[in-house]
């Protein structure tokens, strides 16, 4: 069964080491992979940029849009994998590992990857973020935030209810959220790539299982 990535732009930018370590562990594996990568800081700059000169915001999603395919480009030569920029609701994996950005004005690369998923027969996603998991409130601005290591799609979505906008980076999106709850596709959340191989082998993982 195929294993959907989204690769969350912090995680590109801030654990780019871990990128290695990800595609070495993706080559043992003998799953295929579909990689949707995040616009991240890059997407973020740009979309400010682009402010500036009072650009509608539907041109910003579009900017972010080909943010996050400049970051995906980048991953397929860097790693030699395949690029696509085709419609994730009719996605098809006939290679070992595909890399795409994002899609419409309005999905974040999460409702991408939720997408991909459900046309995938997938059922499971990885969102690599720069955090361990999902915590019950902003760990960088509560140092009592608790790590949730379970949680249902109704109750993520709860807590992080947030007006979506060009540029808004969500722990898991809600929109993505609840395309994976009507499909029975589950999220794990966490920085450690290993969570990959850990879920394939069905150990515990050490991030948040959304379900």
């Amino acid at each position: 069964m195929p294993i959907v990535i989204s690769l969350g732009g912090s995680f590109l930018f801030e654990k780019r080491n871990e990128i290695d370590n990800l595609f070495d562990l993706i080559n043992h594996i003998k799953d295929k992979f579909l990689i949707v990568v995040g616009g991240g800081v890059l997407a973020r700059e740009y979309i400010n940029f682009a402010k500036q000169f009072k650009i509608e915001e539907e041109n910003l999603h579009y900017i972010g849009i080909l943010s996050t395919r400049i970051n995906a480009r980048i991953i397929s030569m860097a790693y030699n994998v395949k690029y696509s920029e085709e419609d994730p609701r009719k996605l098809k994996l006939h290679e070992k590992v595909k890399v795409m950005g994002g899609y419409l004005p309005g999905w974040t690369t999460d409702v991408c990857a939720a997408y991909a998923a459900k046309s995938l027969k997938s059922k499971i996603i990885v969102n690599l973020s720069k955090e361990k998991g999902v915590y019950d409130k902003d760990p960088n601005k509560f140092k009592d935030a608790k790590l949730l290591k379970l949680i249902s799609f109704s109750a993520l979505i709860k807590l992080v209810n947030e007006k979506r906008y060009p540029g808004a980076n969500y722990i898991f999106d809600p929109l993505a959220a609840e395309i994976c709850r009507k499909n029975n596709i589950s999220v794990i959340v966490t920085n450690d790539v290993e969570d990959i191989r850990k879920y394939v082998d069905g150990k515990k993982v050490n991030g948040t299982i959304i379900i």
